[in-house]
């Protein structure tokens, strides 16, 4: 038995991959807290992109997009995937040389953007230069978690309790005990928890450094659509868009001690989101907010997500998490790489370079650019 531990977007991906290679309801089990999506999969901003300053997540960039492109077409509902671009507004010098040095690294795998001056955007209230990277974009969160859901729902068996602590014996998991006192049986155990996943390790004295870092999004009223790329400005922490409706979605940073905290909103950064939105952008004076959400970003220390094993776990134990703001837009790859792994004992490359043992062997990846 397979017991995988969360039902968010990498628990129904891992899922939905290990049925495509035979696996039935008597195979796999789903544990799950809350309901579908209650973690980070329903709370995201819902965007794609290639764009990172470290080798290691660009090259996983690449072919987890072009993955995700192929899902779209196989997936059972429109995940209204789109290319609108990322536009970072570059505030200063020594942002637009580092971006020089970037856009020469993006170069290397034929993703390189451009420089334009502000001015062409002339809903932006910003002097100076922009950089434009084309290739990335947008898609539809639930659409891509609920395809996930409507496709395994009668081809697993979904139980609703919370994971509380693995059960291992002679170095092998064996289990999963449930806060209801039941033990659920199985030789291996997925942990795909997200911010949450080293809660359950620590239950049998593992750690895997993965802390919740709550964030907030916003989304206004309907305007006429005029902004299509994602807005970047690392000077103010502010990202922001358009939704197809009309309605400025983002965030702004509000930096916070890693906890876990009610799924609430502060009154203080809404009003700093809107405030920095109307300072950026032309004709929305008397715009509102309509409506907001919280979630959390599942970090670790270098701010790349944790997938495969340890050499030192018990055997049968494996976690796809920590993704650091990135992971809805990995969970297909992420899942065929991890079914790969488990029902093949085929091991991508990608396993060894974001394997949880990288944290004790000082192999950390240079990840820096979190939005």
């Amino acid at each position: 038995m397979i017991i995988i531990i969360g039902a968010g977007s990498h628990g129904l991906s891992l899922a939905y991959h290990l049925i495509k290679k035979g696996y039935t309801k008597n195979d796999i089990a789903l544990v799950e807290w809350k309901r579908i999506g209650y973690g980070s999969s329903s709370r995201n901003a819902s965007r794609y992109r290639y764009h990172f300053n470290s080798k290691e997540n660009v090259e996983y960039a690449l072919e987890a997009i072009k993955y995700l492109k192929k899902q779209a077409k196989e997936l059972e509902y429109n995940t209204m995937l789109m290319r609108t671009g990322y536009l970072w507004l570059i505030d200063g010098e020594q942002e637009y040389k580092l971006f020089r040095k970037l856009d020469s690294f993006w170069r290397s795998y034929n993703i390189g953007g451009k420089f334009i001056d502000c001015e062409k955007y002339s809903y932006l209230k910003f002097d100076g230069n922009c950089y434009l990277a084309p290739q990335d974009g947008a898609f539809h969160h639930d659409y891509i978690l609920y395809s996930y859901y409507y496709s395994i729902k009668d081809k697993v068996s979904i139980i609703y309790d919370k994971a509380v602590s693995l059960i291992s014996s002679r170095n092998r998991v064996e289990g999963v005990k449930l806060s209801s006192g039941k033990e659920l049986q199985g030789d291996k155990i997925v942990i795909t928890a997200g911010a949450w996943s080293n809660e359950i390790m620590s239950s049998i004295g593992l750690n895997v450094p993965i802390f919740p870092e709550k964030k907030e999004i916003y989304i206004t009223e309907p305007l006429r659509y005029f902004i299509e790329p994602l807005i970047i400005n690392s000077k103010l922490q502010i990202y922001f868009s358009q939704t197809l409706k009309g309605e400025i979605i983002g965030g702004i940073e509000d930096k916070r001690e890693y906890k876990f905290e009610e799924f609430t909103i502060s009154i203080n950064t809404i009003i700093k989101f809107l405030k920095t939105i109307k300072n950026l952008v032309k004709g929305i004076d008397g715009i509102g907010i309509l409506r907001g959400w919280s979630g959390y970003y599942e970090m670790t220390p270098d701010s790349s997500h944790v997938m495969g094993y340890s050499d030192d776990w018990p055997e049968g134990l494996f976690i796809d998490a920590g993704y650091s703001g990135h992971g809805m837009m990995f969970a297909p790859y992420s899942g065929k790489i991890m079914a790969d792994l488990i029902a093949d004992s085929y091991k991508s490359k990608f396993i060894d370079i974001f394997s949880p043992s990288r944290f004790n062997m000082n192999r950390l990846i240079n990840e820096t650019l979190v939005i």
